[in-house]
């Protein structure tokens, strides 16, 4: 068999290491980790909810899809948001379409591991953008949370519906939303016109659409 030289063990180590290492951040700064408890991720918020309000703050969540319009909401954000006082929620909602399990006579498919890969490469996708986001954020001396949504519905289809639902269930403190007017991105267009409209008409939040 094959030997090894200690220098290729060294870099194949190294490399694992610094896998490891950028996962780990990215659990750090993205809030809905499958592994991360959900009385954990409650615990948090209800202790970032009490510094805001103590300092006078209000609650802001800003939604992003990874389109060109995001940076003229992240400007808008750092231009018009109270550094230090307000908190701040980067919110991405995802989707993927799923491969649909059709029977062939005679075929085997593991449709289960398929769309478990087509989740998996979606959600990493979706951490690259708020990880992007959340360093633009910072150059303003913005702080944000981070929050990653998987929609309900195939790509794209239903992002107004799935973006009302958690605010309205999950964010009720929310004072404000901030989103785009118009998005081009993976999300299948995820704020053009209808998206925002929707938004504004059915929260009862303000809502801050940016042009």
């Amino acid at each position: 068999s094959a030997k090894i030289a200690p220098s290729e063990t060294h870099t194949h180590l190294k490399t694992q290491n610094m896998s490891t290492t950028q996962n780990k951040n990215v659990e750090e700064v993205v809030g809905n980790q499958p592994l991360i408890a959900e009385e954990k991720e409650k615990r948090e918020q209800e202790a970032a909810g009490e510094d805001y309000k103590k300092k006078g703050g209000s609650f802001v969540i800003v939604c992003v899809d990874g389109s060109k319009s995001d940076i003229k909401v992240i400007d808008w954000c750092g231009q018009n948001l109270l550094k230090g006082k307000d908190r701040i929620m980067l919110l991405h909602s995802y989707n993927y379409d799923p491969v649909p399990i059709v029977p062939h006579m005679g075929v085997t498919f593991d449709y289960d591991m398929v769309n478990k890969q087509l989740e998996k490469r979606a959600r990493l996708e979706a951490e690259a953008v708020v990880l992007k986001l959340k360093n633009q954020c910072e150059s303003y001396g913005l702080k944000p949370e981070c929050k990653l949504l998987l929609g309900h519905e195939r790509v794209g289809s239903a992002v107004k519906y799935d973006i009302h639902e958690y605010v309205k269930t999950k964010q009720k403190d929310v004072d404000m939303l901030v989103c785009g007017s118009r998005g081009m991105g993976a999300m299948g267009r995820a704020f053009i016109g209808s998206v925002a409209d929707y938004l504004v008409h059915n929260l009862s939040c303000a809502v801050v659409v940016v042009k």
